[in-house]
């Protein structure tokens, strides 16, 4: 229990650190919260606040289409992640983190890839259902696999839901194999932040230097907001052999 809390406790000052290393990106979380605060006491306020936390027209897509998988931007997200993972190569040890219902992981199961996908406890059941060679309830901030373990790790929309996102670059650093992949997918900018469960914004020069010290950037694809409330990047960064630390 001792140890539990030492490493809630570490995580929420890792947090914090971010955030006061990042003041416009604290300004907007302060007022995002404070309007979540009082949304319930002031109808003017709670108004507002949907105008803030979501787009209209995007819910509809979302209510219409009911579906995860068919909505237009997972399909053209799958795509991408899709393609970024055949030019890497063939029969791949791949990390799913953060999972969800397995919509990625589920297609490059299908093309052949040993998919792991890890995820908390009460969503990994459903990512097992839907195609994974190995199903784990974790810790995307302490992955509970060897060192050297994955070709690839994936992180799709992920990130910006971590107290700690340095937690999980850094573990993806270490169970990747030497000269291994890491993807990733985020919202981009701070519209990122118009959702309650997303602690972070990103953007490729952010993340850049978050990672320069372990990774090298390979590719790099934008998703318009054609079909989502806000961009999104998708990023893949190979390892290098040793830290720049």
């Amino acid at each position: 229990m001792e140890k539990l809390m030492l490493n809630l406790i570490k995580r929420q000052v890792h947090g914090i650190a971010f955030l006061l290393s990042n003041p416009y990106q604290l300004k907007h979380l302060i007022l995002r919260e404070t309007r979540y605060k009082f949304r319930n006491k002031n109808k003017q306020l709670w108004i507002e606040w949907q105008k803030y936390d979501s787009k209209r027209a995007y819910d509809a897509l979302v209510e219409a289409l009911h579906n995860t998988r068919t909505r237009p931007f997972n399909q053209e997200r799958i795509e991408i992640i899709s393609e970024i993972v055949n030019h890497i190569g063939k029969k791949l040890d791949i990390l799913d983190v953060g999972s969800g219902d397995g919509i990625i992981g589920d297609q490059i199961f299908k093309m052949g890839h040993t998919v792991t996908s890890i995820d908390l406890p009460t969503v990994v059941v459903q990512s097992h259902r839907i195609g994974s060679s190995y199903a784990v309830a974790g810790d995307a901030e302490q992955l509970p696999f060897r060192s050297n373990s994955f070709d690839v790790v994936l992180a799709s929309e992920i990130m910006e839901h971590l107290w700690n996102p340095h937690g999980l670059i850094d573990e993806a650093y270490r169970v990747l194999k030497e000269n291994g992949y890491f993807i990733i997918s985020t919202p981009e900018g701070i519209d990122g932040l118009r959702y309650d469960a997303h602690k972070f914004y990103f953007t490729l020069e952010i993340l850049k230097q978050m990672l320069n010290k372990k990774f090298e950037l390979r590719e790099f694809e934008q998703l318009k907001p054609a079909f989502t409330a806000t961009p999104t990047i998708i990023l893949s960064f190979s390892r290098f052999t040793e830290s720049k630390l």
